[in-house]
C-alpha cells in the first residue's frame, strides 16, 4: 500500500472530532421523578442499552466516513504488478558493441535488443528519466531524456565495431540515477553478456536495482582475424617484395582451415589459407614509394565484423643514417646487420637523416628537419658533457645519476611495438630542465620513471632520448632479436615519416600525430583535429589518415579487439557478483514487462473510496433519523398505554 498525496493523510486529524464530541459534548442534566412519570423509568431501562447501541454506531460510521475521505484525498495505491510506477530514473544501457551483429537467423542480434529496449520505453511514463547508455560507444555524452526522445535514439543505434565495457556502463549507468533526485532507480541492461564485456570490478551497480536481458541463443562457434603484421614487423622497402602475416583465431577445438584474401587497392594481390589458432605469412609484390592501404579477409561467418582486418603501410627508401661518438658496440652490429640487408644506408653526418648519437656527441650540428637518437654512455662520469651538449641543442632534459637498478619491465601508453616486452636492469633519471617549446612525450617508462622520451624543435630537428645505453648490463635488447627490430623502427620512424601504419583498436581515442590538422575517416568524411589532440569518434574499423593541407602525415589502421570475438557468455551464477545484489536474469520478451520497473503500484482506490465514503455516510443518516422516529413511536404506545 502507498500514497501518491501522503501529505493529506494530516488531514486524518479530522477524524478525531465526532470523538470530542461524543466523550467531552454530553450535556449532565437533573432527573426529578414525577409521581406520574415515573412508569417512563422503566422504560428508559429497557431500551438504554439499545440507545448506547446507536450512539458507537454513529460515532463509528462518522469516524469511518472522514478516515475513508482522508484516504480518497492522499490517493492510496495497492504495490503490486500495476501498470503504473512512481517517477524513476531509468538507466537503459544497450550493447551495440562488436558482438551485437551476430547475425542469429535473419536478424541481428542488436535489432532484438532493441525491440526489448523500446519495450521498456512502452511501460515509461513521462515522469521518468532516461539515460541510453550505449556500451560500444564509451565515448557518448549522456544527457537525461524522456521516453519519446529515448526511442528515437534507440532506432538510431547501430552496431559499432569497439570493445563493450559493460561494468564501465554499469558503473556509469548507476552514478546518473543515483544522483537524479528520485527514488526509484532502476538499469535495464540488454545484452548477449558476453563474458569478455566485464572486467575485474565488483559489483559497478551497487544497491541499484538491475534488471538484465540475456538471449536464450546459444553461444556460438566463431572465427576471426587476431592480428595482421607487415614484413614481420620491419617497415617495407621500395620495390623490394614484404610478406604479410595473419594469425587466426577461433573457437576451442576449431581446426578447419578458413581461406585468406589480401587486397590491396581494391585488388586481391594474394591468399592463403590457416586454421584457427594458426598463422600464414603471404607474400606481397613489391610496392612504389607511398602510403599502402588494403585488408584481409575471410569467408564471413554469423559474425561477420571481425572477419576482416585492416591494415597500412608506407614502402620507402632506405633511410640515411650516421654515427657519432660511441652508441656502443651492440648499436653498431645492428646497423650493420640493416646496412647489409638493404634497410639502411650508413653515411657522413652531413647526408644522414638520422643521427645514432653517443653521449650527445655531434648535436651541435644536427641539420633542420633531421632526427637524433641519444643514447648516454655506460659511465656516469660522462653525464656533465651529455647534459652540456643536450643544452646546447636546445633539448629540454638532464641526465642525472642517482640511476635505478634491478630487472623492471617497460611500460607505457605509447610504447613501440619494438620495445615491447624488453626490459631495463640499469637507468639513469631523465629530468625536465626547463619548459621545452616545443611539447614532449613520453614514449616508455621504467618504474614510473620516464626511460625514452621524445620531443622537436621549430626547426623540425626531433630527437629520441634514452636513460640507459644500450648494453647488455643495462637492458635486455641486445641480448634479443629485438635490437634489430628497434634499431629498424628508429631509422624508419625517426629518418622518415613512419613507414608501418600503426594498429589500434577500434572505439580507443587515436592521438593524432604534430602538425595534424584534419583526420580522413573510413568514410571518406574528413574532421578538423582540435586542441586535444585526439580522435573520439573511432567506432569504426578501417584505416585513418592524418593530413596537414595536401600532405599525408600519418596512416593509421583500426580494428576491433580481439575480445569481441570470444563469444562465451557469463555464467548465470556470477551475476551479483560481476553486476550486483539482485540482479535479475531476464531471457523471454513476455517476463520482461512484468520484471521492469520493480517499483510499480496497483490501481489507486480514490472511487472506491468515494463510493465507501458514501454509503457509511448514507447508512449514518439513515441511523440518525431512525433514532428520533423510534423515540416518538415509543412514546405515543406508553401514552396509549397510561
Amino acid at each position: 500500500m502507498g500514497a501518491l498525496e501522503p501529505l493529506f493523510l494530516l488531514a486524518g486529524v479530522v477524524a478525531a472530532v465526532p470523538l470530542f464530541l461524543h466523550l467531552f459534548q454530553r450535556h449532565e442534566t437533573r432527573r426529578v421523578a414525577f409521581p406520574a412519570l415515573r412508569y417512563l423509568r422503566r422504560t428508559e431501562r429497557d431500551h438504554a442499552r439499545r440507545i448506547r447501541s446507536r450512539q458507537l454506531l454513529l460515532l463509528l460510521l462518522r469516524t469511518a466516513a472522514i478516515l475513508v475521505l482522508v484516504a480518497a484525498g492522499a490517493r492510496l495505491f495497492v504495490r503490486g504488478r500495476g501498470s503504473a510506477h512512481p517517477p524513476t530514473a531509468l538507466a537503459l544501457i544497450l550493447d551495440n558493441s562488436l558482438s551485437s551483429g551476430r547475425i542469429v537467423g535473419e536478424r541481428r542480434l542488436l535489432d532484438h535488443f532493441r525491440d526489448v529496449a523500446l519495450r521498456s520505453l512502452e511501460a515509461a511514463s513521462d515522469e521518468d528519466r532516461v539515460w541510453v547508455v550505449r556500451a560500444g560507444e564509451p565515448w557518448q555524452t549522456l544527457v537525461p531524456m524522456g521516453p519519446v526522445e529515448a526511442r528515437r535514439v534507440i532506432r538510431q543505434t547501430t552496431v559499432t565495431e569497439a570493445r563493450g565495457d559493460l561494468s564501465a556502463s554499469l558503473a556509469r549507468g548507476a552514478a546518473l540515477v543515483s544522483n537524479a533526485g528520485l527514488a526509484a532507480r532502476e538499469i535495464h541492461l540488454i545484452s548477449d553478456l558476453q563474458a569478455t564485456a566485464f572486467g575485474d570490478t565488483v559489483a559497478p551497480a551497487g544497491t541499484v536495482p538491475v534488471v538484465v536481458w540475456s538471449d536464450p541463443d546459444e553461444t556460438v562457434d566463431n572465427h576471426f582475424l587476431a592480428s595482421v603484421i607487415i614484413g614481420g614487423g620491419l617497415a617495407p622497402l621500395v620495390g623490394q617484395p614484404t610478406e604479410i602475416t595473419v594469425q587466426v583465431g577461433g573457437s576451442p577445438g576449431d581446426t578447419v582451415p578458413i581461406p585468406l584474401r589480401v587486397v590491396l587497392g581494391d585488388q586481391i594481390r594474394g591468399a592463403g589459407v590457416a586454421p584457427p589458432g594458426a598463422a600464414a605469412s603471404i607474400a606481397l609484390p613489391p610496392a612504389m614509394a607511398g602510403w599502402r592501404r588494403g585488408y584481409v579477409e575471410s569467408d564471413p561467418d554469423a559474425l561477420r565484423a571481425d572477419d576482416r582486418r585492416y591494415f597500412a603501410f608506407q614502402a620507402r627508401p632506405p633511410p640515411v643514417v650516421s654515427e657519432a661518438g660511441d652508441p656502443g658496440l651492440f648499436v653498431q652490429q645492428a646497423l650493420g646487420v640493416l646496412e647489409a640487408a638493404g634497410r639502411i644506408r650508413l653515411d657522413v653526418a652531413t647526408r644522414a637523416e638520422l643521427l645514432v648519437s653517443g653521449n650527445g656527441t655531434g648535436l651541435d650540428e644536427l641539420p633542420a628537419g633531421r632526427s637524433a637518437l641519444v643514447i648516454p654512455s655506460s659511465d656516469a662520469n660522462l653525464l656533465p658533457a651529455l647534459n652540456r651538449r643536450l643544452t646546447e641543442a636546445g633539448i629540454p632534459w638532464r641526465v642525472e645519476r642517482g640511476e635505478g637498478t634491478g630487472t623492471v619491465p617497460l611500460e607505457g601508453d605509447r610504447l613501440p611495438d619494438a620495445l615491447a616486452g624488453g626490459s631495463v636492469a640499469q637507468w639513469y633519471r631523465l629530468v625536465p630542465s626547463d619548459a621545452p617549446s616545443e611539447p614532449t612525450r613520453t614514449l616508455a617508462r621504467v618504474d614510473g620513471e620516464p626511460w625514452a622520451v621524445e620531443g622537436g624543435d621549430a626547426l623540425g630537428r626531433r630527437y629520441l632520448l634514452l636513460a640507459s645505453p644500450l648494453d647488455a648490463t643495462s637492458t635486455s635488447l641486445p641480448v634479443s632479436t629485438a635490437m634489430v627490430r628497434f634499431a629498424d623502427w628508429v631509422s624508419a620512424e625517426w629518418a622518415t615519416a613512419s613507414g608501418s601504419g600503426a594498429e589500434h583498436p577500434a572505439g580507443a581515442p587515436l592521438p593524432a600525430p604534430e602538425g595534424a590538422t584534419r583526420v580522413r575517416l573510413p568514410s571518406g568524411d574528413e574532421v578538423p583535429v582540435d586542441e586535444t589532440r585526439m580522435v573520439f569518434s573511432t567506432g569504426s574499423a578501417g584505416v585513418y589518415t592524418f593530413v596537414a593541407g595536401d600532405s599525408i602525415l600519418s596512416v593509421v589502421a583500426l580494428n576491433p579487439d580481439t575480445s569481441e570475438s570470444d563469444l562465451a557468455v557469463l555464467e548465470r551464477s556470477a551475476l551479483n557478483r560481476v553486476i550486483g545484489p539482485g540482479a535479475v536474469a531476464v531471457s523471454r520478451e513476455a517476463a520482461w514487462s512484468r520484471a521492469i520497473f520493480r517499483t510499480r503500484q496497483g490501481p489507486e482506490l480514490w472511487w472506491g473510496l468515494l463510493l465507501a465514503a458514501l454509503a457509511l455516510l448514507l447508512t449514518e443518516a439513515t441511523v440518525a433519523a431512525a433514532g428520533p422516529s423510534a423515540a416518538r413511536s415509543r412514546g405515543t404506545r406508553a401514552e396509549e398505554r397510561a
